[in-house]
């Protein structure tokens, strides 16, 4: 049986903050193909019709506990209330033992004039509605229990804490970061300068510094060095004066640049998509 629940925001409720919308209603499809998808990575980007992919969701602390059920019930949840409507935060529709997602920003419960184009013209002034997207934000699969979904940004309101998968670097390790001995800040460039984009690349280069050993740190900084010469400082450091240094600095210790084998054309890789182990 087809099901629509929304989840409101209500702090100052104990009991399920789940309720019943709908039943017996389609209201999102399938994808064409969900064969093209890559395990979730912030340093893949995806292509037109791929999808990320979380294996084994139901045992990662962000997974929903009703997802967690074995048998699915709407009866536990209770009727929504038009007092409710403003509070939905989400919306999931249970369909064919797959779970559809969508996230709802408050935007969206706004009451708005509309023209409606039916069998006749109607004007609305009064009533609020919400749109579905041809495409639901995420797709949980009970039977192999994967979830999929296309933007990170778009489910981190419905997953609290996956967001964790592509974090900004927190003050302290922004710091910790640009301390390193291999790099000297120059022209005046400091913490405040760096912003969202490269603290998130700063918190994935840091676990990746971490497993470095002495030898790999060598042979990746002599890599650095020999694609970004104008990054060369005093006693073998790295010169940073600017949001584009620390990026190019921040790309070469995840290793993105590369060199073509015909026409030894020199690149960066935007995105990585491992092809074997």
């Amino acid at each position: 049986m087809n099901q629509l629940i929304a989840k409101i925001r209500d702090r100052g409720r104990s009991d399920s903050k789940f309720r019943k919308v709908l039943s017996d209603e389609v209201v999102f499809t399938l994808p064409d193909s969900l064969e093209d998808v890559v395990e979730y990575t912030p340093s893949t980007l995806l292509e037109d019709g791929q999808y990320y992919a979380i294996r084994s969701f139901s045992s990662k602390d962000y997974c929903l506990d009703c997802l967690k059920d074995e048998n699915f019930d709407s009866a536990d949840y209770e009727r929504l209330e038009r007092s409710d409507f403003e509070k939905i935060d989400f919306l999931f529709s249970f369909q064919e033992n797959v779970y559809f997602f969508q996230n709802i920003p408050k935007s969206q419960l706004l009451k708005k004039k509309r023209l409606s184009f039916g069998e006749r013209f109607s004007f609305d002034r009064e009533n609020a509605s919400i749109e579905i997207k041809e495409t639901a934000d995420a797709m949980y699969f009970k039977r192999i229990d994967t979830l999929y979904f296309y933007k990170l940004s778009s489910i981190t309101s419905i997953f609290p804490g996956i967001d964790q998968l592509h974090r900004e670097a927190t003050e302290a390790e922004t710091t910790e970061f640009l301390s390193k001995e291999f790099i000297m800040l120059t022209n005046g460039f400091s913490i405040s300068d760096v912003k969202t984009a490269n603290r998130k690349r700063i918190a994935l280069a840091l676990d990746t510094l971490n497993n470095f050993r002495d030898e790999d740190k060598t042979t990746v900084f002599a890599y650095i060095k020999d694609y970004c010469p104008d990054l060369s400082g005093a006693d073998n450091s790295f010169a940073v004066s600017n949001e584009t240094d620390l990026k190019m600095l921040l790309f070469g210790i995840e290793q993105r640049f590369y060199t073509t084998p015909v026409g030894a054309e020199r690149r960066i890789a935007n995105s990585i998509l491992k092809i074997g182990e």
